[in-house]
């Protein structure tokens, strides 16, 4: 199964570039507890290392940020995690969310009507229409050695009466935008040719990245409840600092940068 999954995400790909992504990196599931937690044993193991992907049909306990579930039918949506072995720069960490959303959004953007463009929503969602598009969760692990664990949902072939009836007014799919259905594999291809491309250097050169989020923030100039450090305050978002972090200007005029929230409501 995973070489035949393989084989479709790496179609239309030239023989050299192949060589980037090798077979044995590459690894399929029908189903799974989540993609990002089968990566991370595997490299505490010592059985994945840089560029290793974890792909599934269906995951039985899949999460977003800060541990909310994350549901998809089964075989609908393009669900993976890619491995990436981090800078020795600490402070580029930070940068990595923003620079998968602008490879992820890139990727889908060159399937969309030509006029068309996504919203990223600080730090890593994409949507379309207003309506959630892609989750992207980027977890951490220092053992053997410091590794990003890139997970990534993008709904691709479910149906509005697919989704929970509390969320279809929320999140969107690429089959209800385009009406019809989409090759997952081609989708996926596109994502990780364009991640070899960058990845390290778009975290030294993140001009690029930031810009592109820039160009399509969701919550510029918007008023918004952001929870941080367990506080709760409301007020309005003001843009990207060069760091990719949130500036956040309160109710009572203060400015502030965030760099990281547990919640992010629109008010």
């Amino acid at each position: 199964m995973s070489d035949a999954i393989y084989d479709a995400v790496l179609i239309s790909w030239r023989k050299e570039d192949r060589l980037r992504l090798p077979r044995d990196c590459f690894t399929h599931h029908l189903e799974i507890d989540s993609t990002n937690s089968e990566l991370q044993r595997r490299i505490r193991s010592g059985d994945a290392g840089s560029f290793s992907v974890v792909t599934a049909d269906y995951q039985t306990s899949g999460r977003g940020r800060r541990g909310d579930r994350w549901e998809a039918a089964e075989g609908r949506n393009l669900l993976f995690s890619v491995a990436l072995a981090l800078p020795e720069a600490r402070a580029e960490w930070s940068r990595l969310p923003h620079l998968i959303a602008a490879v992820v959004g890139a990727a889908i953007e060159s399937i969309l009507p030509s006029e068309e463009n996504l919203a990223a929503k600080w730090p890593n969602d994409l949507y379309h229409h207003g309506k959630k598009l892609v989750g992207i969760l980027v977890e951490t692990t220092l053992v053997p050695r410091p590794f990003a664990i890139v997970g990534v949902g993008i709904n691709v072939n479910m149906r509005k009466e697919e989704f929970p009836s509390e969320l279809r007014d929320q999140v969107t799919s690429l089959y209800e935008t385009l009406g019809c259905e989409s090759n997952r594999w081609f989708l996926l291809g596109l994502v990780l040719d364009e991640l070899l491309r960058v990845y390290p250097s778009g975290l030294h050169h993140f001009s690029e990245s930031l810009d592109w989020i820039r160009r399509r923030d969701f919550l510029l100039d918007r008023k918004i409840t952001c929870l941080s450090g367990g506080t709760a305050k409301e007020g309005f978002a003001r843009g990207l600092g060069d760091e990719g972090e949130l500036l956040f200007e309160t109710a009572e005029g203060e400015q502030e940068r965030i760099v990281s929230a547990e919640r992010l409501l629109l008010c």
